[in-house]
């Protein structure tokens, strides 16, 4: 199987401490290779190469019209310029900042998957995936820190009047190197985990919700740095053939500021 997907990231947020500040101001794109051979039955390698740049961005109006219409809480946008770029955190010596565009190839991911039990409706799996440093602290597109990952996955599946339905959950413990990233204020141990569920009404099209949490990643006063996520992503899959499948996602921050203010996903994934 290979997959194009891309990822538009949206942040407008700013908070400050007795000792720290923070400022994330701009939108990234995140265009990722991934690519799953099926080495057993039962076995799975995977890759994924992401190539990420960071922009001053085009979409801050169309987002704060967006907020606005469903009622949902806007942030710090109103204390910043339209479609502008600043990525920037201090902490005494460390920090980073990143004001102008630019952008390189992320941290390559590789994960082996094992399925566990794969029943009539009910499968389990295991993952464990490790990252390399590939990409460059400088520019934010990687922490240069070794980080590896041991998840335990299970899905439910079975079949509706109308179509079928699915539900699904994960939770995954995570070790964190230390990069160059705030490196001293780095959580080297944090779990993840999430909940999700999807209908397909028809052979072609599913719909799915899912939600993601994670512990926080940094030991910070600093709520964008300090607290944990929780993610709300819709989307849906079109079936274009057989063997390919489109996917267009976006997903909220439910904890306002500590994740993407709001993200877009598109992705095209073949079997062959």
């Amino acid at each position: 199987m290979a997959q194009v997907s891309f990822d538009l990231v949206n942040n407008a947020t700013s908070n400050r401490s007795l000792n720290e500040a923070i400022i994330l101001d701009g939108e990234t794109y995140i265009g990722t290779l991934s690519i799953r051979y099926g080495l057993s039955e039962r076995l799975q390698a995977g890759i994924d190469i992401p190539y990420i740049q960071h922009a001053n961005g085009f979409l801050d109006s169309f987002i704060s019209d967006w907020h606005d219409f469903f009622g949902l809480p806007n942030g710090d946008r109103d204390k910043f310029p339209d479609d502008q770029l600043n990525y920037f955190s201090k902490d005494g010596k460390e920090g980073f900042n990143v004001n102008s565009e630019d952008g390189g190839f992320g941290d390559l991911r590789a994960n082996l998957v094992y399925e566990l039990f794969s029943g009539k409706k009910t499968s389990y799996a295991m993952q464990f995936s490790v990252k390399a440093p590939t990409g460059n602290a400088e520019k934010l597109t990687g922490s240069e820190a070794w980080d590896t990952s041991l998840a335990l996955m299970t899905q439910y599946a079975d079949s509706l009047s109308s179509g079928s339905y699915s539900v699904w959950a994960g939770i995954a413990g995570n070790y964190l190197g230390s990069g160059e990233v705030l490196e001293d204020r780095v959580n080297h141990w944090v779990a993840n985990g999430w909940l999700g569920g999807g209908w397909s009404p028809y052979h072609w099209l599913g719909l799915k919700i899912q939600f993601d949490s994670h512990s926080a990643l940094y030991d910070s006063h600093l709520k964008e740095l300090g607290d944990p996520a929780l993610i709300m992503t819709l989307g849906g899959s079109f079936a274009l053939t057989e063997t390919t499948i489109l996917d267009l996602a976006f997903s909220e921050d439910l904890n306002v500021d500590v994740s993407p203010d709001i993200a877009f996903h598109l992705s095209l994934k073949h079997t062959f």
